[in-house]
């Protein structure tokens, strides 16, 4: 089926007229490719139900905030790549959920309802501070730095960069894009410290016995001709 955003409406108003759960949980479970387009279509599943005129608040397993509601919205949230860090959920995300989570009949801390979720609280806090702008700063700063901005570099370097611009934009190279940068210039792009290795090598030869010149520490060649010290010629008088 073509899904637009008419005929999503159209039916999540034919499921509600027949009694269907429309809840995250159930409609994901009993309706995943409706739940996927309206995503698409609409940013949140949430969003295309009130756009079908249908109270979210008021669907039944939504009528009041338990243990059991706060995970499912706490999943969905995460499902679609909401920030779930505390102070973004209490703020903007959804204050409701928030305030619900730390109530009686909720959980004695927002890491415990993370928890309760199956998620870990510091994998969702990695990304709390980073967004596009963010990104695209890092990058730059890096840049103007000399640090390496490969792939492998930066993996190694600042995964919680690598990892959000991933996030964020798809890919690294997407990121680097985006910031500014040629791909293919970053990818052959030498590392300084490759460089001071190659200018290190004379050094380190003259180290093992032979001079810049070509010389060894006993004044003769390393190829056993030219500069070798001549031998003194014995001169025989006639009687």
């Amino acid at each position: 089926m073509h899904w637009t955003r008419k005929t999503i409406i159209e039916h999540i108003k034919q499921l509600h007229s027949q009694g269907a759960e429309l809840n995250y949980t159930s409609a994901e479970r009993e309706h995943l490719n409706l739940v996927r387009a309206a995503a698409w279509h609409f940013g949140t599943w949430r969003q295309a139900v009130e756009a079908a005129e249908v109270n979210y608040e008021g669907l039944s397993k939504y009528r009041r905030w338990n243990r059991e509601r706060i995970v499912e919205r706490i999943k969905e949230l995460h499902t679609q790549g909401a920030d779930l860090s505390w102070r973004s959920v209490s703020t903007e995300v959804d204050p409701p959920l928030a305030a619900a989570a730390l109530r009686a009949n909720g959980f004695p801390s927002w890491r415990e309802a993370i928890a309760a979720a199956g998620l870990d609280i510091d994998n969702v806090a990695r990304y709390r501070f980073w967004n596009e702008e963010r990104v695209i700063a890092a990058i730059r700063e890096l840049q103007a730095a000399g640090h390496p901005l490969s792939s492998k570099a930066m993996q190694t370097s600042d995964q919680s960069l690598f990892c959000a611009a991933r996030r964020r934009f798809g890919s690294w190279d997407k990121a680097l894009v985006a910031a500014g940068f040629n791909v293919e210039e970053i990818r052959l792009r030498r590392p300084k410290s490759a460089k001071r290795k190659l200018k290190a090598k004379p050094e380190t030869h003259a180290k093992n016995g032979v001079s810049l010149n070509g010389h060894t520490k006993n004044g003769h060649a390393e190829n056993g001709h030219a500069g070798a010290v001549k031998p003194r010629r014995r001169v025989v008088l006639a009687r």
